[in-house]
């Protein structure tokens, strides 16, 4: 007989997330007909409905950059955020017969949910950014390095956040219910379809609290070399991410265990 083979804490931590992640996609896409096809559905169809919207107003978002493009940079972010937030609030509660094994934690299932609807998000703005330029729809690239340095900070902002409301959600049931609606009115005031200049700058002060408008104006901002992102405050982004993080960490820690006991 072979000796056991001893794993070490991160080879666990790791198979732990590889079983979770393909849980997850079996259970997020097997249920539809259309199956991964759906990752680029969903921002292609928002992009395509208000894209026709503004064309028929004959509205130009920002000058060289195309409305479609404009709109993808915005949406593709956000539905990252939204799908976070309210899968945060399920977490628990969806994977709770898992947790009787003594290497699988709350903390896991949320982590695995996030780094699934991140690499969604990377993919199809890559994929539909790249089916565009197919198209002859395209703009001048702006800043590689600034694209990756916001999106790991957003990937921190959207844990910390998934953490947060694991806990609420599980205390709270109520609050999965509530998700999307405490998620659409962001969808008006984060940047989705406007850029902050074009706001009267009386109306700044309420809107540059919000860390998803900047991390939607810092996208565009990387993602076209036209953009001039003038009110995106990058200090205050990645200041908001990492408090965000810090907090969601300590809410977690200091609740993980009732999480596991809670009925």
């Amino acid at each position: 007989m072979h000796p056991a083979v001893q794993r070490s804490p991160w080879q666990i931590q790791r198979d732990v997330i590889h079983a979770l992640l393909i849980r997850e996609m079996k259970t997020r896409f097997g249920k539809w007909r259309l199956g991964y096809a759906w990752v680029l559905l969903e921002p292609a169809m928002h992009i395509m409905l208000l894209a026709t919207i503004f064309s028929f107003l004959g509205r130009e978002f920002y000058p060289g950059i195309p409305t479609v493009l404009f709109m993808l940079a915005g949406i593709a972010p956000f539905i990252c955020f939204s799908h976070s937030f309210g899968k945060g609030a399920v977490a628990v509660e969806s994977n709770r017969g898992l947790f009787n094994y003594r290497q699988l934690r709350p903390f896991d299932a949320v982590l695995t949910r996030v780094l699934l609807e991140f690499a969604i998000y990377l993919f199809s703005l890559v994929s539909l950014l790249a089916i565009l330029a197919w198209f002859g729809i395209s703009a001048r690239f702006g800043g590689f390095l600034l694209l990756v340095g916001i999106n790991l900070l957003f990937f921190g902002f959207c844990l910390g956040i998934s953490l947060v409301m694991c806990v609420v959600g599980t205390r709270f049931p109520e609050v999965a219910k509530f998700a999307p609606m405490i998620v659409r009115p962001l969808y008006f005031i984060s940047g989705v379809f406007f850029s902050l200049e074009q706001v009267p700058q009386e109306y700044h002060r309420y809107l540059s609290w919000n860390p998803l408008l900047h991390m939607i104006e810092l996208t565009r901002e990387g993602l076209f070399a036209s953009y001039q992102g003038m009110f995106a405050d990058l200090p205050y982004f990645a200041a908001s991410c990492l408090m965000m993080l810090a907090f969601g960490l300590l809410v977690y820690r200091s609740q993980w265990r009732d999480l596991v006991r809670s009925q």
